[in-house]
């Protein structure tokens, strides 16, 4: 049963048995629903009424069981006398709340055909469809969006949902403890900024509309705190608590007919009036940039702002500006550099997404503006801002009536315009194809990723570039402050392409068609004889779609990045090797205000030399490597740093082919370093190595052979130490060299971290039982992994990682390892006939056989000796040694 006691009845007239929906003063809004529901289903907390043909006979309302094939009449719920109406009235509650049912007459056993009122028993094939009818359960759910509303402007707006999942087109009675029907109707109705859906309509009083299901208008409004809301009640309402007093308040929620209900809590606090301030009292920008301005909102979604004072400045552009998210927040750019000049709409624009500027206008006095975009830049002092909440209606710029300001501002603040400067300019290099690949799709602000090359070693400083058979890329860096404004759109956005900075830079021309701020060029440092020295525009040395310009805001940076093949092999600068050039970057004093009056140009250069790409092995001479694993191939190039250098190795004997391409790149001196498997090749084999950048030759090819390799064998076993040395069991070095032992740190990619300990020189040969001092002596059991070394610089004196590598097998560096278990000496009494026990039986509880054996690798393995400088290819071998001797050890 529902709150108010409405009811929903149904009539069956005459010999027809039809349900239908009523109201005492209107037809209920569900009846005019009827297309969209089943006519046989009605819902928990209904009365129903109808007619029956035999007055005096018993009805009773029974479940339809539906646990055979065919429904049948089931359990007894209700049992019901026509009234001197002769019609059956009941409420579906209690036992009737949900599910199928069916009416039968008590006297005959018949049940009533619902669709023309006649009785007959039930057929053979069970219960028709129009025998029965449903009830189900309607669900309800009304809710806030928020836990809290405010009481003043936009923060006592609240969205609240009335929704039904199995039920359209009902009414529903608002109720809540602590408010009455005139609070309620302010909150629903009466309030600004209330939105009800279209077929809803809310009734506070006699005379809005006719209430559903009450017998008298004049007893709901007069005894009841309630307001009703009619036709279909369901869908999306924004509310209003504006001067609704502080508190906690439930919301009660009831369909007039069913017993559907719901409730939710908001609490009303109290939020002030409406204001609006800056974020930070001052924002500071050199002249020429663009200002962040951030505006904080109190109970309102709308400000507006202002910038100068007609007084004190001869300028100032004032915006109003709405919050579209209601985050209280709305940011505003002003843009230094258009101030005064073009459009108003490209000074103040909005700072984001969420904000949006509705009106805006500047306005010159004086003497400043007027004279083209850049030619008149507001003068580096502190300017006045003032906002206020609301929009104060910005006057139309063209009318007669004194122009609109700000009055009565809620906040002051001060933007503050320092005098701007040309600074420097870098010249950088990267490897041929690193603008393609990671360049050329950034966005204007998107200048991480070029950090980021720069962190990785892939753009780097330099005084020359490669051209020719390889094209290194080139970025100009320019560090210059008071260009953000030029180089930002009318939308706020930096939004620099190639073809607006190349309409941009361009020479000085004063008082011409085609006068320029600034330019960006290249400048021709030996012109020749009798010839002024000439600055090639970057717009005439690369094509607009071969180079991106990216602008940091934050370090007043921008950068110039140029396809390095384009540059080289357009007509603008007509490259050849040895062309001295200077990057430049001038800020003209004529044809900008960026620069003072009494100041001449601001100019910044930077050399930077181009030279043919060329590359050089092992110094020109010829190369001798061994027929064994880890051969390193060495030069040095021009090209740049980070490139990816080929070496590739043929073969010059028929009977023993070969084509091998190691790879190395370029370090930051230049050199760099390919390293080959050549263990499977035969001794005595003559080759050629040619080095190569993106499958072109850079510089000579050389002569190599391939030579004999030496090798070595080592053996230590399990065994017990007082940690200040090991023993190895045995040797043979073909070369001689030195026995160096690692400990189990090796296993974790340690290499020159690992060692603890190495022999003395020993010559070549065999040797057995060598007992190496360990550079630290150890206090607890560890793991001895011998490692047989060269000595490739004939010094006698162990000097790895300068040189010195391992003797290497097909498996890489030859190893074995051992176990030690460290024995701590017992310390001997003063008394001469306490000598201390140290019997094989008092052995420490770490033993051997306490300890994983660990199985050897590549013991007895021959091996090959390391030629040439520097040991990268050595470390690597001896970390892949490493590598698989931690799998061994996982395996066992």
């Amino acid at each position: 049963m529902t709150d108010t006691n409405d009811k929903l009845r149904s009539l069956f007239l005459a010999a027809i048995m039809v349900f239908s929906v009523f109201a005492m003063t209107t037809g209920f809004a569900g009846s005019a629903a009827a297309a969209n529901l089943d006519a046989g289903t009605f819902y928990s907390g209904q009365e129903v009424q109808f007619s029956v043909n035999n007055p005096d006979a018993t009805y009773q309302v029974r479940t339809v069981d539906k646990s055979g094939d065919d429904d049948r009449v089931g359990a007894l719920r209700r049992t019901l006398s026509p009234n001197d109406d002769g019609d059956l009235v009941f409420d579906l509650d209690e036992r009737l709340t949900e599910g199928d049912f069916v009416i039968q007459n008590s006297n005959t056993g018949d049940v009533v055909d619902l669709s023309d009122g006649s009785e007959s028993p039930v057929g053979n094939n069970g219960l028709t469809a129009s025998e029965t009818f449903e009830v189900i359960q309607q669900d309800l759910t009304a809710d806030f969006d928020d836990d809290s509303v405010g009481t003043e402007g936009d923060s006592a707006d609240v969205d609240f949902e009335i929704e039904s999942d199995v039920r359209n087109n009902y009414a529903v009675n608002v109720s809540a403890e602590g408010l009455d029907r005139d609070e309620l109707a302010d909150i629903f109705k009466n309030n600004e900024n209330i939105d009800v859906p279209d077929d809803a309509t809310v009734i506070t009083e006699s005379g809005d509309g006719d209430l559903v299901d009450v017998n008298s208008e004049d007893e709901f409004f007069a005894d009841t705190e309630k307001i009703q809301i009619v036709g279909d009640a369901e869908g999306d309402y924004t509310l209003n608590f504006s001067d609704i007093d502080e508190g906690n308040y439930t919301i009660e929620t009831n369909v007039t007919d069913t017993d559907a209900s719901d409730s939710d809590n908001i609490e009303v606090v109290d939020t002030g009036d409406d204001e609006a301030s800056f974020e930070q009292g001052v924002v500071s920008e050199e002249r020429g940039d663009v200002a962040n301005i951030t505006i904080q909102l109190d109970n309102t979604d709308e400000a507006t702002v202002q910038v100068g004072d007609k007084d004190d400045d001869n300028y100032f552009a004032i915006a109003e500006v709405t919050d579209d998210n209601d985050d209280g927040v709305a940011h505003v750019k002003f843009n230094s550099y258009r101030a005064g000049d073009g459009d108003a709409s490209d000074v103040l624009v909005p700072g984001d997404d969420e904000t949006t500027i509705d009106e805006v206008e500047q306005h010159n006095y004086g003497s400043f503006g007027g004279d083209g975009v850049g030619q008149d830049i507001l003068e580096a002092t502190d300017y006045d801002m003032k906002v206020v909440n609301g929009h104060v209606g910005v006057a139309d710029n063209s009318s007669e009536t004194p122009y609109q300001e700000v009055e009565n501002e809620d906040d002051v603040g001060t933007l503050s315009l320092g005098e701007r400067s040309t600074e420097n300019i870098q010249v950088w290099r990267a490897p041929s194809g690193t603008y393609g690949d990671d360049i050329s799709d950034l966005d204007a602000d998107e200048t991480a990723p070029v950090y980021d090359l720069i962190e990785s070693g892939n753009i780097t400083q330099t005084g020359e570039v490669a051209i020719d058979d390889v094209n290194d890329d080139v970025i100009i860096q320019v560090e210059a402050s008071g260009l953000e404004g030029a180089f930002t759109d009318g939308s706020g956005d930096l939004s620099i392409s190639a073809s607006e900075y190349g309409d941009a830079s361009g020479p000085e021309n004063a008082g011409e068609s085609d006068e320029h701020v600034f330019q960006t060029g290249f400048e021709d440092s030996d012109p020749g004889a009798n010839t002024d020295t000439d600055i090639t525009d970057i717009s005439d040395a690369v094509a607009s779609d071969d180079y991106t310009v990216i602008y940091d805001e934050a370090n007043d940076t921008h950068f110039v990045a140029i396809d390095g093949a384009d540059l080289a092999d357009t007509d603008g600068l007509g490259l050849e090797d040895e062309d001295e050039y200077a990057a430049n970057f001038t800020v003209f004093d004529q044809t900008s205000d960026l620069v003072d009056d009494d100041d001449d140009s601001e100019v910044v250069n930077e050399s930077v030399q181009f030279l043919d790409a060329d590359a050089t092995l092992n110094n020109d001479d010829d190369i001798t490597v061994q027929a064994a694993a880890g051969q390193e191939f060495r030069g040095t190039t021009n090209v740049a740093p980070s490139t990816e250098v080929t070496v590739r190795l043929r073969s010059q004997s028929s009977s023993s082919p070969f084509l091998l391409q190691p790879s190395g790149a370029v370090g930051p001196n230049g050199t760099f370093t390919a390293t080959a498997d050549l263990s499977e090749r035969s001794p005595g084999t003559n080759f050629t190595a040619q080095s190569r950048v993106d499958g072109s030759d850079v510089g000579d090819d050389i002569d190599g052979t391939i030579v004999e390799g030496e090798t070595a064998t080592v053996s230590i076993s399990d065994q017990e130490s007082d940690g200040s040395e090991v023993t190895v069991d045995s040797t043979q070095l073909s070369a001689g060299g030195f026995i160096v032992i690692h400990d189990s740190s090796l296993l974790e990619g340690e290499v020159e971290g690992s060692v603890i300990g190495s022999s003395e020189y020993l010559e070549a040969g065999s040797h057995e039982d060598i007992t190496i001092t360990l550079d630290e002596p150890m206090d607890e059991n560890f793991t001895a992994i011998a490692m047989p070394h060269l000595d490739t610089n004939g010094n006698e004196e162990y000097d790895f990682p300068d040189a010195d590598g391992p003797y290497t097998g097909a498996d890489g560096a030859v190893t074995d390892d051992a176990n030690v278990t460290v024995i701590a000496e017992d310390t001997p009494e003063d008394t001469p006939t306490d000598t201390p026990e140290d019997t094989p039986t008092d052995t420490p509880e770490d033993t051997p056989t306490d300890t994983p054996e660990d199985t050897p690798i590549d013991t007895e393995t021959e091996t090959t000796e390391e030629t040439g400088p520097g040991f990268t290819a050595a470390i690597a071998l001896i970390a892949l040694v490493a590598a698989a001797l931690l799998a061994v050890r996982r395996d066992n």
